[in-house]
C-alpha cells in the first residue's frame, strides 16, 4: 500500500486537524463509535486513525479496560493524533498498513476504520486482513464517502481543480468517492469471508465558518496539496476555489449536502 498512499506531509496533517476534521469528519466519528459493543476484556483495533477524532470517541465510549491501537499508514497524521489527544489515556499507536496488518491472527473483536477503506489500493487484500485478525463473531465496521454527485461541495472542488490544469489534471478528489457501490463492497466482504453485512447510507450536513475554512481544509488539508503544489499551482487553486465557493455559498457560514456509506460486517463464529 505504501507505494500509492496518499500524501501526508508537511503542514498537510496540522490543517487536516484543525479544517477538514470539524467541517467533514467530526459528527460521523460520533455516530461510527456509537455503533460499537465490545466486551470488557476486548481489543479493538483502529485503522487509518488519521489525526485521531475517532479515536477520541472510542476511547471516551469504550470500556476502560478494552485495549484501543490506534493505526495509520502516515506517522505524520500518527504524530497529531498523539499531540491532539496527549491527555487521552488508554491508547496505543502503531504505523500500519491496512493491507498488510503486522497483528497476529484473531487479535482483535473490532476492526473500525473511517473513510480509509475507499484508499486500499486492494481492497480485497484490505478486507482479507481485517478478516484473518478479527477473532471468530467479531466485526469490521468502516464508513466510505458516497458518489462525487451526492457530495456537492467536494464535486464543485474537484472540477474547479480539474479545469485549472486539464491536460495535467490533479485528480485526487476523485478517489475518496470512488468506492460508493453498494454491491460491489458486498461481494468484496463476502468473498474474503464476512457475513451479515449490514449497509446504512448516512446523509448529513457539512458546515465551515467560511469558503477560506473549506479551501484549507479540502484543498490544502489532504492529498491535494501536493498534487496542486508539484503543478505549480497553490496559490491559484486556493483563490479560484475559494472564489467558486463564495460564488455558490455566499460569504459567509457554509453548509452542504453530505453523503458517507457506513458498512458492518461480520466474521461467521
Amino acid at each position: 500500500m505504501a507505494d500509492s498512499s496518499p500524501v501526508f506531509t508537511g503542514s498537510i496533517p496540522t490543517n487536516y486537524q484543525q479544517y477538514l476534521v470539524p467541517f467533514l469528519f467530526e459528527e460521523y466519528a460520533i455516530d461510527l463509535a456509537a455503533r460499537l459493543s465490545v466486551a470488557d476484556d476486548g481489543a479493538v483495533l483502529e485503522m487509518a486513525c488519521g489525526t485521531g477524532v475517532v479515536t477520541a470517541h472510542l476511547r471516551a465510549s469504550l470500556p476502560p479496560s478494552v485495549r484501543l491501537i490506534a493505526s495509520d499508514l502516515n506517522s505524520g497524521m500518527l504524530e497529531v493524533a498523539k499531540s491532539v489527544l496527549d491527555d487521552v489515556q488508554g491508547v496505543e499507536y502503531e504505523i500500519a498498513d491496512g493491507t498488510d496488518l503486522q497483528f497476529d491472527d484473531v487479535a482483535f473483536d473490532t476492526i473500525v476504520c473511517q473513510f480509509g477503506v475507499m484508499l486500499f489500493p486492494d481492497k480485497a487484500k484490505g478486507f482479507a486482513e481485517s478478516f484473518r485478525v478479527l477473532k471468530p463473531g467479531g466485526c469490521l465496521l468502516f464508513s466510505v464517502w458516497d458518489a462525487l454527485e451526492n457530495n456537492p461541495l467536494s464535486q464543485l472542488i474537484h472540477e474547479t481543480i480539474i479545469a485549472l490544469s486539464p491536460d495535467d489534471p490533479a485528480t485526487f478528489l476523485g478517489r475518496p468517492h470512488s468506492y460508493s457501490d453498494l454491491n460491489e463492497i458486498c461481494d468484496t466482504l463476502e468473498a474474503a469471508g464476512f457475513r451479515g453485512i449490514d449497509i446504512h447510507v448516512q446523509p448529513r450536513e457539512s458546515r465551515a465558518e467560511s469558503a477560506w475554512h473549506v479551501v484549507m481544509g479540502l484543498v490544502a488539508g489532504g492529498p491535494l496539496a501536493a498534487e496542486i503544489e508539484a503543478r505549480g499551482l497553490t496559490e491559484k487553486a486556493r483563490d479560484v476555489v475559494e472564489a467558486a465557493l463564495r460564488a455558490d455559498y455566499g460569504d459567509g457560514q457554509i453548509s452542504a449536502p453530505m453523503q458517507a456509506i457506513i458498512v458492518k460486517a461480520g466474521k461467521p463464529i
